[in-house]
Order: C-alpha cells, then sequence, then structure tokens
C-alpha cells in the first residue's frame, strides 16, 4: 500500500512538472511567436523543406564613396522532389492497412488519396530540382545583377562551382542562364568536380559521425522525438481509432511526404491542411533539433559540424584574397546543400545561426531551419572600394542583411574588410581541412537535403 502511494505521488509530481513546462513553454513570447508562425503559415513546419521565401531584396545604404568590387555566394540547391525514393510507398502502405481495416476517418480517406498522388507525381523525379526550384535561383540571379550591375560588365567572368548532386548542378544553370540573359557578353566558366566537393560539401570524419544511430546524443534524442512525434490530436482527425495507428509512423510518414508539396508545381495535395497546428509545431521542433545539433553549434554535437565548413570558409577568404588583388574574377558563385550553409554561417558567427544550447526547446527559439535554410536559401558577401583603396564588407542571408557577431560594425550594415577577414581566420586556427571521401550519390543523399 505504501509503494502505492509513493507512486502515485510520484506520477502526480511528474504530471504537474510537465504541465508547469507547458505553462512555461505558453507564456515564453519566442516560443508564442513560434506557434504563431507556424499556425499562420503551416509551411514553415517543414523546416529545411520550406520554399524560398522571397518578400524583398533590401541592403543596408551603402556608404559614400564605396562602390562593389567582389561578390561571393553560396546557394543550397532549390526547391525538389523528396530524396527518399521508397517514403511515398510506405506512407500510402500504411494508410491502405488502416483502410482495410475500417480505421480511416473521412480526413484518413482524403490523406490516403494525397499520399497516392504524392507518390505517382514523385515516380522518375526523386531527389530531382522542381520548375519552383529553377525559378527560385533564376529569380535570386536577376535580382543580384539588378542591384550589382556593374559587377556583371560586358566581357566579365563569372566563376560558378557546384555539388556534383544533380539539382545543385541544375540550380547552378538555372542561375548562370539568368545572368547570361541580362548581359549575353558575360563569360560563364562553370564545373561541378570532385576537387570541388573538398570546400562545397566537406565533412570531417566527426562530424559525418554524428549522424550515426550509434552516437551518444541518440538515445536521448530519440525519446524526446518520439514523444514530439504522437501526434494524437492529428491521429484522432485520420483514424477511427488511434491506438490501432500509433505503431505503425503513419503519421510522421504522412507529414513528410506533405511538408514538400510546397515545392512541386500544380501538386493538388493540401496535406499539412489535415494537420493539429500544435503537432505541426512538435514536428518541426524534433527535426529542427536534429539538424542543430548535427550542424550547428550545440552541445550535444560539440560544435563539429561547424567545423566542417573550414575549408569552405578559407576558400571564400582566400577567393576574395585574388580577386581583390586583381587576380581573380570579381564573382565567384558556390551552389550546394543546406547542411554546409548552416555550418558555414555557425562558423562565420552570423547573428541567429551560432548559438550554443541545450536541448529542443531551447534549440527552437534561438535556430530556425525555415529562416536559416529554406529551398535556395543563399548567402552573399559584398565587398565595396572606396578611392583611397578602404574595403568594407557586408553579408545578405536569403538576400537580406545580417549581422555579425563578435566585430563591430564601420557603418550600419558594414564591416571592414581586414577585421572581418582576420575573426574568420581566427576561428580558423586550429582546424585542419582535410579531404573528402569521394562521394557516391547514395552518400550524400545520407548527408545532405
Amino acid at each position: 500500500m505504501k509503494r502505492f502511494i509513493l507512486l502515485a505521488a510520484a506520477l502526480v509530481a511528474i504530471s504537474g512538472a510537465d504541465a508547469k513546462k507547458t505553462k512555461q513553454q505558453a507564456q515564453d513570447p519566442a516560443d508564442m511567436a513560434i506557434r504563431k508562425e507556424i499556425a499562420a503559415t503551416p509551411e514553415k513546419a517543414g523546416g529545411v523543406y520550406f520554399s524560398y521565401p522571397y518578400a524583398t531584396d533590401s541592403i543596408a545604404p551603402v556608404p559614400a564613396g564605396y562602390s562593389p568590387v567582389y561578390i561571393s555566394h553560396y546557394g543550397r540547391h532549390g526547391s525538389r522532389w523528396h530524396a527518399s525514393p521508397d517514403l511515398h510507398d510506405k506512407t500510402v502502405k500504411k494508410f491502405k492497412e488502416q483502410h482495410k481495416l475500417g480505421n480511416l476517418t473521412a480526413d484518413g480517406e482524403k490523406a490516403l488519396e494525397m499520399a497516392i498522388r504524392c507518390r505517382d507525381n514523385t515516380k522518375g523525379h526523386v531527389e530531382e530540382l522542381t520548375g519552383r526550384g529553377q525559378r527560385e535561383h533564376r529569380g535570386i540571379a536577376t535580382r543580384l545583377y539588378n542591384r550589382f550591375p556593374s559587377m556583371f560588365a560586358d566581357g566579365d567572368t563569372i566563376i560558378s562551382r557546384s555539388s556534383q548532386v544533380q539539382r545543385c548542378i541544375i540550380s547552378m544553370a538555372a542561375f548562370n542562364d539568368a545572368l547570361k540573359e541580362k548581359n549575353p557578353k558575360l563569360v560563364m566558366d562553370f564545373h561541378a568536380t570532385p576537387s570541388d566537393m573538398d570546400f562545397i560539401a566537406f565533412h570531417t570524419p566527426t562530424a559525418k559521425a554524428i549522424y550515426s544511430g550509434k552516437q551518444w546524443w541518440r538515445a536521448d534524442f530519440n525519446n524526446k522525438r518520439d514523444s514530439l512525434n504522437r501526434c494524437m490530436n492529428t491521429a484522432k482527425r485520420l483514424f477511427k481509432d488511434p491506438s490501432k495507428a500509433m505503431k505503425s509512423k503513419a503519421v510522421k510518414y504522412l507529414y513528410d511526404i506533405g511538408v514538400i508539396v510546397q515545392d512541386v508545381d500544380g501538386l493538388d495535395a493540401d496535406i499539412l491542411s489535415l494537420f493539429d497546428r500544435e503537432d505541426l509545431v512538435n514536428l518541426w521542433k524534433a527535426e529542427n533539433y536534429k539538424h542543430y545539433v548535427r550542424h550547428g553549434n550545440s552541445v550535444e554535437g560539440e560544435s563539429e559540424g561547424p567545423k566542417s565548413a573550414s575549408s569552405l570558409l578559407a576558400d571564400i577568404i582566400s577567393r576574395a584574397d585574388e580577386s581583390l588583388a586583381g587576380k581573380r574574377a570579381k564573382v565567384d558563385l558556390r551552389f550546394g546543400h543546406d547542411v554546409f550553409l548552416m555550418r558555414l554561417l555557425a562558423l562565420m558567427g552570423v547573428e541567429g545561426t551560432d548559438y550554443t544550447v541545450k536541448g529542443f526547446d531551447e534549440a527552437s527559439r534561438v535556430w530556425q531551419t525555415y529562416r536559416i535554410t529554406p529551398m535556395a536559401a543563399n548567402l552573399q558577401l559584398i565587398v565595396f572600394r572606396n578611392s583611397a583603396g578602404h574595403e568594407i564588407a557586408t553579408l545578405r542571408l536569403n538576400e537580406r542583411p545580417v549581422k555579425l557577431n563578435g566585430i563591430n560594425e564601420t557603418a550600419p550594415g558594414y564591416y571592414d574588410w581586414k577585421q572581418l577577414r582576420s575573426l574568420w581566420e581566427s576561428k580558423l586556427k586550429g582546424y585542419k581541412a582535410g579531404k573528402t571521401e569521394k562521394s557516391s550519390s547514395s552518400n550524400t543523399n545520407y548527408l545532405t537535403t
């Protein structure tokens, strides 16, 4: 009897702690803002699958007397079809099983119909860039040209390097094609070679190992993720008896195919409308945290992800040095994946991408994938020079100005280039750039999105 009373008391205490945590979250301004955002735009629950959210191309006013002399760009590939060859089949299978049991509600039947539609649409296109993805890059290129026309004069060479993955190569082609349309007299120099992967898509062995299911952080992560992925409110909408479907992961599979519908042209399948908004927030939190651990300055990942960006940052610095010395073209374009852009931003110290925290909720408050690396995410470094030879630089993430931690601005939105270069070089000290393993498409798909 005494043991029963103690157990009951413990359960009450746990329940009270959970209620207190929920109440604290509801009162947290950052958490509330995220919930409102996802409620208003459910597509943001897709995180890295959020299609490019272009609103306006902006830059801080350029200080008087300065003109652009160099542009360095790293762009993630644009919107794509799903990279998993069997996810749609698994989703359809799980819902058909529930259909045979007579366990689907009217919304559940809609989910099955839409899953079949998504599966059929994706056949033959797994991993490929969509038409929307091409337009995203054409738009970014056109706006870059229009903002800095002097950087794209007759006869100027544009140097482009891409990951060897098809969706990145086609993104590069779309970007270059748009520039060429603006000025047919531009000279395009573009490549996708194994040696370029050493900076465009590099993993240190330790960062690569973080993906392993045997990593120490995984057990705690899996437990919390599974709790966030229960989605009981959504399950009640889809299944007459949710208990019969909970072990099948059908709801999670449906989310995985639903978040990428936004990236595909003309696909009539509003899967996310079937989800409870709180469930979408929780599903996003789990995916957001997984990326943060692997690629951010996380406690659990011991900041190994950003270390992998050392060769990319070193390449950015050295190419800028060559160009500013008059030994290289004025524009360098790189096309890769969200993983490597996340790491680069954290290593550079871009505000909103380099925080070090621990836990799902803490990470979601300071690091949101849908802001950092949506589809076609891009980072642009622009260097300006005045008549006295002084150089300043600004950074734009997704065509909007961003600030850097660890350095003071010389003018609103601008940094002394030598000081910025020195800051980044100090971050590279102690990092030894290694060589990547020769990538196959399957290996790349495993580690990139």
